[in-house]
């Protein structure tokens, strides 16, 4: 059969979706740790044998794209003629990742009639891999990131290793948590590769084989069309991480570059930092996954991502840079960098494509990592979760409120009743953060206050990027609110924390993190007054932000709030300068 029938196509495309889902639903219904099952820190994908990637599993998006890279790495140290049928092998080092250690990548090649189709490819954040702190932030030397676990089979042929398994469940503080774990991601891989099998029985591999090179073709000329309709041009935008974690007062310089050449878009890293001696270096295989994300959400995200949606993309990035750091650098904090690079590829684009893009974001996941031992069971516990920030608004209108950052996907925080059930701790407030949206015509997302309080002695960590540097508006509008954390100990001073390696908590100190909002769009003094007077009440904005803000002066009548609009006309008025 020389054609492939485009019914043939939609069904075998739907269907390798379904993998990638049906493996992403796996691993979240195994899973033993919230940080796998509620927080959903994964990425599943179903790979072709170029490690192209055929579809996916919706979860955390900036994962996906460095499955392939990171099999590939895999492969060839294993070696593609050592592979057998029942096969999973594991990797959990900086170089072949391009991650962290605690981000293993779980593989299984799957073979059809002897034929090898593909793989079966997963990577998960594993709770702890023995780091100097549970999630350190102040590490210099590789070493100190925790076990580093070279590409090896844990299974072989379908036979447990037991010295693979005993070697890495000694060099956790979570071992029980760790073996539950990634024994999801072993059901996920088994799962994708029966229902390949279903697939391929179906229309055989040749036959599918020529559908998959169909709709990669058609995911290209998809993607080329979005960036042909874009102006020709080279544009630049430079930012600055708070620090690398070490040198707590030195900013780290990033740039962007993003050019649109016809039908070809090319991010460019150049003019970045030089490889940092802290642990926000980013490798080069994360830095091309965060460029892929945001590429596939300015051109083509309305149909499922696979490698030829990507095929018109392009990233540079020196060698010996942040983006692009030697095999030795330490990267706990690589995904920090490549969060910041999203938010800053759409600032570069809001005079490109400015229907298409928001003003910058919270900017970060607003990490507070607690940790210690249980009281109540004598086991590690730890709470890691990423908390949600103010969105950019766009052109359309104001940004969301607490979400989690786009780098995340579909990813979640920690429901308060599952931590306060499994850990020694008390949620004591949870809102959203009054004034923390950048104020605009249209107005940035809030972000949120979480406290919790210690039940019992524990430690925490603080890893909180984007407290010193704005998180900016376009088009006139102002930026949201920064990020930081409070720590609270009964009868003593509070102090703030961003990044701040393990500290001992006493019983009944609150943590309370403040995360930021999104910027905002316009000019603020053009936004109705009535939205601003419904932004007062709904307590989103305070009479006096609304005042010195927003140029509108609200005043309370027999206990309810209404404009004064001769006050309001007077401030708008006025030089702006003046206002406050």
């Amino acid at each position: 059969m020389n054609q492939v029938n485009p019914i043939d196509l939609a069904i075998i495309q739907n269907r390798l979706v379904s993998i990638g889902n049906e493996m992403k639903r796996t691993m979240e219904r195994c899973a033993f740790d919230p940080v796998i099952y509620e927080v959903l820190d994964f990425g599943c994908a179903l790979l072709d044998r170029n490690f192209d990637t055929l579809a996916q599993g919706v979860g955390l998006a900036l994962f996906i794209g460095s499955l392939g890279p990171a099999t590939k790495n895999a492969v060839a140290h294993i070696g593609e003629e050592n592979l057998e049928p029942g096969d999973i092998f594991v990797a959990a080092t900086q170089s072949i990742t391009g991650a962290h250690p605690p981000d293993a990548v779980l593989s299984a090649p799957i073979f059809y009639k002897d034929r090898l189709f593909g793989y079966a490819s997963t990577k998960a954040h594993w709770l702890d891999l023995g780091a100097k702190d549970m999630y350190p932030t102040d590490s210099t030397d590789i070493f100190q990131e925790g076990l580093r676990i070279p590409p090896v089979k844990l299974y072989r042929a379908g036979i447990l290793q037991k010295e693979i398994k005993e070697f890495i469940l000694w060099n956790t503080r979570a071992p029980y948590q760790i073996w539950g774990d990634m024994h999801s991601q072993v059901s996920a891989c088994r799962i994708a590769e029966k229902r390949a099998h279903e697939l391929l029985d179906k229309f055989g591999l040749d036959y599918t084989l020529k559908a998959i090179q169909e709709m990669y073709d058609h995911g290209e000329r998809m993607a080329r069309a979005a960036i042909a309709e874009m102006p020709d041009g080279s544009w630049s935008v430079e930012d600055y991480l708070d620090n690398n974690g070490v040198d707590k007062e030195k900013p780290v310089k990033m740039k962007v570059t993003v050019t649109i050449d016809g039908e070809e878009m090319i991010i460019d890293y150049t003019g970045s930092a030089e490889e940092q001696k802290g642990p926000i270096n980013c490798p080069l295989i994360t830095t091309e996954s965060s460029a892929r994300l945001v590429m596939k959400a300015l051109t083509t995200p309305d149909i499922p991502a696979h490698e030829g949606c990507f095929r018109p993309l392009k990233v540079v990035a020196p060698e010996g840079t942040l983006f692009n750091p030697g095999p030795m650098a330490t990267t706990f904090l690589y995904g920090w960098p490549s969060m910041q690079t999203m938010d800053m590829v759409c600032r570069v684009m809001t005079d490109v494509v400015p229907e298409k893009v928001p003003a910058f974001s919270g900017g970060d996941l607003c990490g507070i990592i607690y940790h210690g031992i249980s009281p109540r069971t004598g086991r590690f516990w730890a709470e890691a979760s990423p908390q949600p920030i103010g969105q950019g608004a766009d052109f359309y209108g104001d940004g969301e409120s607490c979400l989690l950052h786009h780098s995340e996907g579909a990813t979640r925080n920690v429901p308060i009743e599952v931590t306060e059930s499994r850990e020694p701790l008390h949620m004591e407030q949870y809102v959203l953060r009054q004034d923390s949206g950048g104020p605009g015509r249209n107005r940035g997302g809030m972000g949120m206050v979480r406290d919790y309080r210690y039940v019992s002695d524990g430690l925490m960590l603080g890893v909180i990027e984007r407290g010193k540097f704005p998180h900016w508006g376009v088009k006139g509008g102002k930026p949201g609110a920064r990020n930081y954390a409070l720590v609270m100990p009964p009868g003593k001073e509070p102090f703030e924390v961003l990044k701040t390696p393990a500290i001992p908590i006493e019983a009944g100190t609150v943590i309370s993190n403040r995360t930021g909002g999104g910027g905002g769009w316009g000019d603020p003094f053009e936004r109705e007054a009535e939205r601003v007077l419904d932004d007062v009440i709904n307590e989103y904005v305070s009479v006096e932000s609304a005042r010195n803000d927003y140029g509108v002066e609200i005043k309370s009548v027999d206990g309810s709030y209404i404009v004064d609009e001769a006050e309001t006309g007077r401030l708008r008025g006025m030089d702006r300068n003046h206002v406050r």
